[in-house]
């Protein structure tokens, strides 16, 4: 009976540090800010010394509302550190199910602008992404309305289904927003063929990898990267193993955060790079900011992705 008392003893103890090891890894993921660095290089060549500078470029993706720090204090304190060039979100900011979530994303953006220029495209949570299925209504267009002319007057500017060239340290660069996710047409063909033909770098931003894949973004070359969110790095990572789930893979994702390298055989069934196949760019996830839809990211902690483009 001893014995039988002692074991279960031990089997309680194992269990309450399995428990407490959760609960740290959710605190740690949830609170704590990740700075993941990506270099890449570009096709592009510059005209003088200062190209050879590289170019920083900070992501954000997937805040879902999130203040982090008093008034985003935190978050634009690791952002302004990181001497960036040009600032992206990447879409779902905001919350749909929340209510202070725009608000917390307009201190975050007023901020931001006084860095850097700031770029975003929409996820599937801003309320005016594009639905194939069913129009807006008229409540959800007043929302969006307001929400563009709000960050708009935050110093944002929003690329939805459209291009914008800067010019940093003397090189064009031209980012290209596609918010469409299931169904590229014509427009879409259009706009990526364009965008393409622009001299300097080339970089997309899609919330969705889907779109980078299934819609071969990178096919006929011309572009240097694509950066996307939405996957929230798979929410749950298992040691050795990845992530754990993401809304359109399901289970044990093939992509779901980090740098890729996309050829000319890589699909959204296989990464690609046999021996014929060519290098055409690169494709980088960033995890995000926070979890969804009341799961939390664990092991996974929130991240800022920052790129150097060479």
């Amino acid at each position: 009976m001893k014995k039988k008392k002692h074991y279960l003893s031990l089997f309680f103890v194992f269990i309450s540090f399995i428990l407490l090891g959760l609960v740290f890894s959710i605190f740690h993921s949830y609170y704590d800010l990740m700075i993941r660095e990506y270099d890449i290089d570009s096709k592009s060549e510059g005209d003088d010394k200062d190209s050879t500078k590289p170019i920083c470029i900070v992501a954000l993706a997937d805040l879902h509302g999130r203040t982090i720090g008093k008034n985003q204090s935190k978050l634009v304190e690791k952002v302004e550190k990181q001497k960036s060039d040009i600032i992206v979100f990447l879409g779902d900011m905001i919350d749909r199910v929340q209510k202070s979530d725009c608000h917390s994303l307009l201190i975050l953006t007023k901020k931001l602008c006084r860095i850097a220029p700031v770029y975003w495209v929409e996820g599937n949570h801003e309320p005016g992404m594009p639905d194939e299925y069913a129009a807006l209504t008229k409540d959800q267009q007043i929302l969006y309305d307001k929400l563009k002319n709000d960050m708009n007057d935050a110093g944002a500017i929003l690329l939805s289904q459209s291009y914008h060239t800067v010019l940093v340290k003397n090189r064009l660069i031209n980012l290209c927003g596609i918010t469409k996710h299931y169904y590229w047409g014509e427009e879409e063909e259009r706009i990526i063929t364009g965008f393409k033909r622009l001299p300097g770098i080339h970089v997309l931003l899609c919330h969705y990898l889907e779109s980078v894949l299934w819609y071969k973004a990178f096919d006929d070359g011309g572009l240097d990267l694509a950066l996307c969110g939405h996957t929230h790095g798979g929410l749950i990572r298992v040691p050795f193993k990845g992530g754990l789930f993401t809304p359109e893979w399901g289970w044990w994702p093939m992509y779901d955060k980090g740098k890729y390298f996309i050829y000319s055989d890589t699909d959204w069934k296989h990464y690609g790079g046999g021996a014929a196949a060519k290098l055409l760019g690169t494709m980088i996830i960033s995890s995000g900011l926070a979890g969804e839809h009341g799961i939390p990211i664990m092991n996974n902690p929130a991240e800022i992705t920052v790129v150097d483009v060479k």
